[in-house]
C-alpha cells in the first residue's frame, strides 16, 4: 500500500490524504479523496504501525489497496494519465456515495411501488366496506344489493385493468381513466353499465382526495359519463292489458303456475324482484280509511312504500298464496317467464313481434365462440321476439307504463307507488314506442293540436 500523508497546516478539523505518484515523468501529489480527523492523524502518525490500524478503522485500508491495484493495471498497459488517475480514485473513493446513491435509488421505487399498491389496495378495501354495510351511501344508509353488486362489478374490473397499468393517485391522469374507458369498451361493456362505473370511479378519487392520500383534483374533471343513446341500449319492454290478461288467464301448473303469478304480482304492484319475491302476510294491512296495501321496504333506496291492492287479479293472487308469495330465485324466474311467454305467443301474436335489439356482453362472447346464433334484420341490427326480452324487471316498468297510460293518475302518484324520487329516473320506466307516444298525445287532443 503506498504511503499517504495530509498536506495541511491546520491542527483540527478534517482533511483529505494524499499520496505521490509519477505521471507523465513528473512526480505529483495525489488527492486520495479520503478524508480524516487531522488532529486524530497527527496523535497516530509517528508510526507506520499506528497509521495503518487508524486507516484500518476507518475502512481505508481496503480503498487504497484498490486504488494501488487500479494505478498498477493502468501503469502497466501503458494508460496511466491523469484523467484516468482521478478516474481510478473516484471510483474506488466514492463507492459508497454510489452505493448510498443506488441504495436512496432503490428505496425511491420500493415507495413508489407502494404508493402504486395504495390505489389498488384502496379501492379495494373501501368497495369490501361498502360490500359489509361498514360505509353507507349519500343518505347514511347501507347500500341496495343491486348497487353492491355494481361496485364488486368495478372493483373486479378496475384490479384486472390496473394490473396492466398501475399507477399511483398524483401519477393518474387522462390517460389512465381513458385507458379503463377503452378496456370496458373493448370487453363489451353496453353505455349504461359504463355510467355506473364512470360514477363509482369518480366517487372513488373524490373519497381519496378528501382522506388527503392525493390533491389530484383536476382528475374528476376528465372522468364525465359518456351519453348514451337510444340506440346504444337494449331494448326494454313493457306487456299491454291485453297481454297481461291472457298471461292471468294462461292455464299452468307447478313451477310455471308460480312463476307466472310472482310475475304477475310484479306487475301490479310496480316493485322490483328483491321487493315483490318476500311480501309475506305480515306486508299486507289497511290504511286509517280503510285502503287495502302492501307494506314493504324498498331494497334499493331502503326506504319504506305503501302500495294500494287496486286490481282484483292482485288480490286473488295473494289470496291464493296466502299472502305470502312463494320464493323463487330471479335466474330461474327469468328462464321460466320466458318459456312461459313463448308459449302464449302461439295465441297471443304481439308477443312474437321482433324487435330490434343489443346483445349483452355474454351474448356477443357466445356469438364470438360459435355458440350463439341470432336473428339479424336487413339492416343487420339484431332481432328479437318481444317474449324474449321479457324479465323479472320487466314487471315494473310494465306497471309503472300502464299506469301512465291510463290517465288516471298524475306522475306524483304515480311516483309514490313506484318509489322513484326523481322525475328523471322515473321518465326511463315509460317504455313507450315512438307511435304510442304519439297516440299518448292524440289521445288527449280530440279537437286538435290547440
Amino acid at each position: 500500500m503506498f504511503a499517504v500523508q495530509l498536506r495541511t497546516k491546520n491542527a483540527e478539523g478534517v482533511a483529505p490524504l494524499y499520496t505521490r505518484l509519477r505521471v507523465g515523468g513528473k512526480s505529483i501529489w495525489v488527492n486520495l479523496l479520503l478524508t480524516v480527523d487531522i488532529k486524530k492523524w497527527n496523535e497516530v502518525s509517528s508510526t507506520s504501525k499506528k497509521k495503518i490500524n487508524f486507516l484500518d478503522r476507518l475502512g481505508f485500508t481496503k480503498k487504497l489497496s484498490e486504488m494501488e491495484f487500479g494505478i498498477k493495471e493502468l501503469r502497466e498497459h501503458n494508460r496511466l494519465n491523469k484523467e484516468s488517475l482521478d478516474n481510478v480514485i473516484k471510483s474506488v473513493a466514492l463507492s459508497e456515495v454510489r452505493e448510498d446513491f443506488l441504495k436512496d435509488e432503490e428505496i425511491k421505487k420500493e415507495f413508489e411501488e407502494k404508493k402504486r399498491k395504495e390505489v389498488k389496495t384502496f379501492v379495494k378495501n373501501y368497495i369490501d366496506s361498502v360490500a359489509n354495510g361498514s360505509i353507507l351511501n349519500m343518505k347514511g344508509k347501507p347500500y341496495s344489493k343491486n348497487s353492491i353488486n355494481c361496485w364488486k362489478q368495478f372493483k373486479r374490473i378496475f384490479i384486472q385493468c390496473y394490473k396492466n397499468y398501475s399507477f399511483s393517485w398524483e401519477e393518474l391522469s387522462q390517460v389512465h381513466i381513458h385507458t379503463f374507458l377503452k378496456y370496458l369498451d373493448r370487453h363489451g361493456y353496453m353505455g349504461e353499465t359504463k355510467n355506473r362505473f364512470v360514477g363509482i370511479y369518480r366517487t372513488l378519487i373524490t373519497i381519496s382526495e378528501k382522506q388527503r392520500l392525493h390533491n389530484n383534483g383536476i382528475v374528476k374533471k376528465w372522468l364525465s359519463a359518456p351519453k348514451v343513446n337510444d340506440n346504444e341500449k337494449r331494448t326494454l319492454i313493457y306487456l299491454t292489458k291485453e297481454e297481461l290478461t291472457a298471461l292471468y288467464n294462461m292455464p299452468l301448473n307447478g313451477l310455471k303456475e308460480q312463476v307466472r303469478d310472482l310475475f304477475l304480482i310484479g306487475c301490479f304492484t310496480a316493485m322490483r324482484y328483491d321487493e315483490f319475491s318476500k311480501i309475506e302476510k305480515g306486508c299486507i294491512g289497511y290504511t286509517q280509511k280503510g285502503t287495502h296495501v302492501i307494506r314493504i321496504r324498498q331494497g334499493k333506496v331502503n326506504e319504506n312504500v305503501v302500495i294500494p291492492i287496486l286490481n282484483e287479479e292482485l288480490e286473488v293472487l295473494l289470496k291464493k298464496y296466502d299472502y305470502t308469495v312463494p320464493f323463487i330465485c330471479d335466474q330461474i324466474l327469468n328462464r321460466y317467464i320466458k318459456e312461459i311467454c313463448e308459449e302464449l305467443s302461439q295465441t297471443v301474436p304481439s308477443l312474437q313481434k321482433k324487435t330490434r335489439t343489443l346483445l349483452t356482453k355474454t351474448e356477443r362472447e357466445g356469438v364470438a365462440e360459435g355458440r350463439l346464433k341470432f336473428e339479424y334484420d336487413d339492416s343487420n341490427h339484431v332481432i328479437k321476439p318481444k317474449w324474449e326480452l321479457i324479465t323479472c324487471h320487466t314487471a315494473r316498468r310494465t306497471a309503472v307504463t300502464n299506469m301512465y297510460l291510463s290517465k288516471k293518475f298524475t306522475l306524483r302518484q304515480i311516483m309514490s307507488v313506484s318509489g322513484h324520487k326523481k322525475e328523471e329516473t322515473f321518465n326511463k320506466y315509460i317504455r313507450l314506442s315512438l307511435d304510442e307516444k304519439a297516440d299518448d298525445v292524440a289521445s288527449v287532443a280530440a279537437d286538435g293540436l290547440f
